[in-house]
């Protein structure tokens, strides 16, 4: 047999340690290729796996395969025909080769247990952060704050996830990363496998590091996501929480954590854009989410608002008639960032469209081919959604743990659908789709081992 758990741990390091630090240090953005790589050899290394065992499907899983077949099919012919063959590779690079990670874990690429060492190997990732965000506080920033200024200090501090250290770094990534393992801790918290200290240390760090690297998206959403995992369903009897006292005491630890969040990120921008002292906390604060809001909002870059996007493509996206409404204009037609194959649409309306995920979805795949892009995502998660079957003392430490993280990965997927129209990152930063794309795939992982030791499979 094909021990593919080295080879997931091996990825996991590489997409979300190697690349990002390479990059960040060097300057040399080809190193982003290596993911979109380890992705065909991961598909490789499945067909070899079937020479050992037969694939078996269910017809959920079935479904899902249907879906996303139809949906690469559509977006990569569409792409071939209007725009050529190195546009399709370097859009599919891009955009959607390290969904084929989603694929293969589908498929059965690692079973239960080895899942179980490639998510230890995640909290590794996640404990590497901090020598690696010390030297960037210590040393990045105040380089960066002297060339260009305190209003210039943002995007620096993003761990292993990469970028420019002094153009702006992936800490949407770093961020989304971070909830994640908030995430899971709770979950794992909430299972008994861990202790209250365990789990309060790591999601007080995690939020500190979304503080240091000014994430107001998941500072915002991450109480959310952390009430659902706390009351969401389980495959365990018993785990569900009905105590109002304890869901209470969380709610009340959150909005704390929030509001400790807003205070220093109020105070920083205070301090970076000379705002008004008696402006309050909170004021300043939403104030630095106004651009997000804004129907108007465009950067003297020709970057487009988050709001602005949807507006400007209701308004603009019969440019070649209704059929690139609705199939689109192709992948990489509006990624700015690409040195191979620039997005033609920036030239043609000389604004940036690609600000967003949801605005290169509806640009690139058409209404079609997002609505199918969502569909299988959707499906996905109503399929690996936990029922009670299991009884605690009938499961070991391990097996809680295994099945504790379900609900944590479903929450990460539904933030990575809430991040489409907030930012780009799930379309063009192969760190996040990594992490988005295994989690839905691991989610699916641990609905097979569930079904099998039920009987069903």
């Amino acid at each position: 047999m094909i021990n593919n758990s080295l080879f997931m741990q091996a990825y996991l390091l590489l997409a979300l340690v190697v690349c990002g630090l390479v990059q960040y240090l060097t300057g040399i953005g080809a190193v982003l290729w290596l993911p979109f790589i380890a992705a065909f050899i991961m598909v490789l290394l499945l067909v070899l796996q079937t020479h050992y065992e037969s694939m078996s499907l269910d017809g959920y899983e079935q479904t899902l395969v249907v879906l996303f077949v139809g949906f690469c099919a559509l977006v990569l012919s569409s792409t071939l025909l209007q725009n050529g063959i190195v546009v399709t590779i370097v859009g599919f690079k891009n955009e959607l080769a390290l969904a084929l990670v989603f694929l293969c874990l589908l498929f059965g690429f690692i079973r239960e247990s080895q899942l179980f060492r490639v998510v230890k190997t995640l909290y590794w990732v996640f404990y590497i952060q901090f020598p690696v965000i010390l030297y960037q506080i210590l040393i990045v920033v105040p380089h960066r704050v002297a060339v260009k200024g305190d209003f210039e200090k943002w995007d620096s501090v993003v761990g292993t996830f990469g970028g420019d250290p002094l153009g702006g770094g992936n800490t949407a990534a770093l961020g989304l990363f971070c909830l994640l393992i908030m995430l899971l801790k709770l979950s794992e918290f909430r299972h008994g496998v861990i202790t209250r200290r365990n789990a309060i240390l790591h999601i007080l760090a995690a939020f500190m590091l979304c503080i240091l690297g000014e994430v107001k998206f998941v500072i915002l959403l991450s109480p959310i996501l952390m009430m659902y995992v706390w009351l969401s369903p389980s495959y365990v009897y018993g785990i569900r929480q009905n105590d109002l006292k304890k869901v209470l005491l969380l709610l009340g630890a959150m909005v704390g954590l929030l509001a400790f969040a807003v205070l220093v990120l109020a105070a920083t921008y205070a301090v970076a854009f000379d705002s008004d002292p008696e402006l309050g906390a909170l004021k300043i604060f939403l104030d630095s989410l106004q651009y997000i809001y804004d129907p108007d909002y465009v950067l003297p870059t020709g970057e487009l608002g988050r709001m602005t996007t949807l507006f400007f493509w209701l308004d603009n996206s019969q440019l070649y008639g209704w059929s690139s409404v609705l199939f689109g204009y192709g992948l990489n037609a509006t990624n700015h960032g690409s040195s191979v194959a620039p997005g033609f649409l920036n030239t043609v309306f000389n604004v940036l469209l690609d600000s967003t995920s949801l605005s290169m979805m509806l640009w690139e795949f058409g209404l079609i081919g997002s609505l199918l892009f969502l569909a299988v995502i959707l499906v996905a998660l109503k399929v690996v959604m936990p029922k009670e079957c299991f009884t605690v003392d009938s499961l070991s430490t391990d097996d809680r743990q295994l099945l504790s993280w379900q609900p944590a990965f479903v929450a990460f997927t539904i933030a990575g659908i809430i991040s489409l129209p907030y930012s780009q990152i799930l379309m063009l930063v192969p760190m996040l789709q990594f992490l988005f794309y295994f989690s839905l795939g691991a989610s699916l992982v641990i609905r097979k081992s569930v079904l099998k030791s039920r009987g069903y499979l």
